[in-house]
């Protein structure tokens, strides 16, 4: 007996010690890409774009799901590259870069002087399981548009898009996710440059 147990506790040492490997699974890491805007006449403005507030339960780098009561939890083994409100923010910075209607756009206000700053609240952004069956994707973003000058609000919206997952796979979620993200982003962007050129009229 003595002599099983002195064995045993000798392959137990060198299972901690010598290798034992953790079975856990790394979870997938997903990015969101930037959404493409449309071409339109150039604007002489610089622009601060913000992702200032989300919604409780959405400042984290995991994938949110809302379930029957009220639920919010998030897909097993599954990661943003980077929490929810810098990936977003990175995106559109992205895209309204690449759209080449403005002078100069940057993620925050200070760096660099801008004349107008986008301002914007995620109120959702999650799969939805509410309805059973497969998830919707659920995206609505708050935006304000102001004149840095003089801190004047110029325009305050919301944008909403949703799009139907094909199937309940992670790949299928983000997909989703990032549809009706780049459907909602088009229509931020597109009332955007609206409230910009207002300003420019006005002025």
């Amino acid at each position: 007996m003595r002599i099983l147990m002195v064995a045993a506790a000798a392959a137990l040492a060198a299972g901690c010690f010598g290798g034992l490997k953790n079975e856990a699974q790394a979870p997938n890491t997903y990015r969101i890409d930037a959404p493409r805007f449309e071409a339109g006449s150039t604007l002489v403005s610089d622009l601060s774009v913000v992702v200032e507030r989300t919604a409780p339960g959405l400042d984290v780098d995991r994938i949110a799901g809302r379930w029957p009561g009220k639920r919010l939890d998030y897909l097993a083994g599954a990661r943003w590259a980077e929490r929810l409100p810098m990936l977003l923010q990175s995106a559109l910075v992205e895209s309204f870069q690449d759209s080449g209607r403005l002078r100069s756009v940057q993620g925050d206000v200070g760096r660099f002087r801008s004349t107008h700053a986008l301002v914007i609240d995620v109120r959702r952004f999650e799969a939805d399981y509410t309805a059973g069956g497969m998830p919707l994707a659920q995206v609505e973003l708050s935006a304000t548009m102001g004149r840095l000058s003089d801190a004047r609000v110029l325009a305050s919206f919301t944008v909403s898009a949703s799009e139907s997952a094909p199937e309940n796979r992670q790949t299928a979620v983000v997909a989703a996710l990032e549809s009706a993200f780049a459907k909602a982003s088009r229509e931020l962007a597109a009332k955007s440059f609206a409230a910009i050129e207002a300003d420019a009229v006005a002025r």
